[in-house]
């Protein structure tokens, strides 16, 4: 027996050289390929830490997590001194803490309905209808706008500093965000020394929100906004 005819008898005698070759008198191993990386999975919504700082909110009665395609969606039953717009962000801060940066959404009904849920938006949707058959007013429900470039993201930036607060979104309401009268007055002289436009504390409230305040300035013609 040649010494090829040894060495090629060898490789096939034993099991983890059975897929090699000899070439030219050489064993050559196969070349190992990896295998295409997988697309990475979308996370999950945190469930679970979601529902500990539910639990956690002394304004918070009973709460369930509802599947959202903005994010994380929270029906929940509050007290009567609660909002929906304080939960919605006390638990972002909350999340942000435990280092996951999601924007939730609140609904606030009078009692949770029962399984299986359909998504928030469809949640919503029917709380809304039912509100209205019932003639109950408005559903509460609150969620994150940004405000956009220009008077708004100034307006914003300007209340948020007087509530005290890290951020206002631009349809967020101002007596759901702490607002009162003697706010309304400093934040209204602020205003007017930036847009020459006096505004009157009926109009703030009236106005109710960032953008309300923006479509107000925008609405005179005397203003000249002179933001720096």
């Amino acid at each position: 027996m040649t010494g090829r005819q040894q060495l090629c008898r060898l490789v096939a005698d034993k099991p983890e050289t059975r897929d090699w070759s000899v070439m030219g008198g050489v064993v050559e191993k196969p070349v190992q390929v990896p295998a295409p990386a997988s697309a990475p999975t979308p996370t999950a919504a945190p469930t679970a830490a979601v529902e500990r700082a539910l639990a956690a909110h002394p304004g918070v009665l009973e709460a369930t997590v509802a599947p959202s395609a903005d994010g994380v969606g929270v029906l929940v039953v509050l007290d009567e001194m609660s909002t929906a717009l304080e939960v919605r962000e006390d638990l972002r801060a909350s999340l942000l803490a435990a280092g996951l940066e999601v924007e939730p959404a609140v609904l606030s009904v009078v009692r949770l309905p029962a399984p299986p849920l359909g998504t928030f938006e469809e949640l919503a949707a029917e709380a809304a209808e039912m509100a209205e058959v019932a003639g109950s007013g408005a559903v509460e429900v609150s969620r994150y706008e940004a405000p956009d470039a220009g008077p708004e993201a100034d307006l914003a930036g300007r209340l948020a500093g007087f509530l005290g607060l890290p951020r206002v979104g631009a349809l967020d309401d101002f007596v759901e965000l702490g607002g009162d009268s003697l706010v309304a007055v400093a934040f209204l002289h602020a205003v007017q020394e930036a847009y020459a436009v006096p505004l009157g504390v009926v109009e703030l409230f009236t106005a109710g929100t960032v953008r309300g305040i923006a479509r107000l300035l925008a609405a005179r013609p005397s203003a000249a906004p002179q933001v720096a």
